[in-house]
Formats: structure tokens, sequence, C-alpha cells
């Protein structure tokens, strides 16, 4: 090797370690938002920010599986379309408890409200926008999950029509997004 090989490849090193410190001693800032008195923060766990409030108490109750979680956590960033309690309450008593002591199907609920990656309101109205009035994307169960506009509404809904209202939304977790809404993009009487 000549010199001036030499020179670069200690340059190219040099550049490297530089920048690798930079990033290193880079100190992560928490982002948070107020909802109803609720802090919720992007330090905690999807199922830590839901804990704190009595409106998503079943789902919060849903994350504490351990392996739902753990597939949740395992990702490297996902946004997650939350049902509130409010949702699980409209269903006929019967359906609700066999919907929540069926572990599979529950999990297949939590997945199909869930999309890879960290997509804001912004985002989605965006993709709405730009694909002519319904925006797709593929969930964790590798469904596919439209999200619709109406009369200013976002509505996210199944192949079947099963629809849920985006009530609130960009709120950070641990690894994502998550947006609050009411009612199952998912057919909550039998399992997919």
């Amino acid at each position: 090797m000549n010199f001036k090989h030499i020179l670069c490849i200690a340059f190219i090193a040099l550049f490297t370690v530089a920048n690798a410190q930079k990033y290193k001693s880079i100190s992560t800032t928490s982002i948070t938002k107020d909802w109803q008195g609720i802090v919720f923060t992007s330090d905690k766990t999807l199922q830590e920010n839901l804990a704190q409030s009595t409106s998503f108490s079943i789902m919060a109750s849903v994350l504490e599986n351990e392996s739902l979680s753990s597939q949740l956590s395992s990702q490297e960033m996902v946004t997650v379309f939350v049902a509130n309690d409010t949702s699980f309450m409209e269903l006929e008593e019967d359906a609700r408890k066999r919907l929540l002591a069926d572990d599979q199907t529950i999990a297949q609920l939590v997945k199909f409200h869930t999309i890879p990656g960290r997509v804001d309101r912004n985002a989605i109205e965006k993709a709405i926008s730009t694909s002519g009035g319904s925006a797709y994307f593929i969930t964790l169960e590798g469904e596919k999950l439209a999200v619709t506009k109406k009369e200013g509404a976002l509505i996210i809904s199944d192949s079947n029509g099963n629809e849920a209202f985006i009530k609130e939304t960009d709120f950070y977790h641990k690894n994502g997004f998550f947006h609050m809404v009411e009612g199952f993009a998912f057919d909550t009487k039998t399992s997919r």
C-alpha cells in the first residue's frame, strides 16, 4: 500500500470514531403529552402509559401478557391504535368475556391494530390525500388496515367493514406512537 491509501484509511477511521462519539454523547430527551390530566411519555412502554388511565384499563391489562408485550417491544418502531374501555364495554357481555379470555384472538386484535413504524396523524392524513381518499397499511398481523377521513374524522377499518374512530392522536411510547380509538377495526366475534 502506498502512503495515499494509508492516509485515506486513517482519515476514514478517525472520521468514523469521531462520528460514533458524537452520537454516543447525545442525551435522549423524553417526549411527553398531556391528556385529561395524565402525562404520557416516550420513556414508558405502551402498557405503562395506558396503565395510568382508567379509560384504557382493559387494554393495559391485555398488554400485561408477556408474550404479546414482548412481540410489540421487539419491533423497532410501531404505531398502535389503542381501543378505549368504552369499545370493550359496548360489546355484549358474553362476547367481551369470550374475547378477553381468548389469548390468541385478543393478541390478533392488538396486532391487527398495530402497524410498523412511527406514523403520526400528519403522515396518515398525507397518505390519505396522496392515495385518493383511503390509505392502506399492513399490520403486524399481516392484514391490510384502511384509514379514511370522513367529515374531518379519521377512521380505521378492516376488509369486512369493521370500523374504529380515531379520537386522539400522536402519543409516544418507548418504541413508537399510539393513537386512541373507539371501536374495533377487527371482527371481535370470530378469530381470523
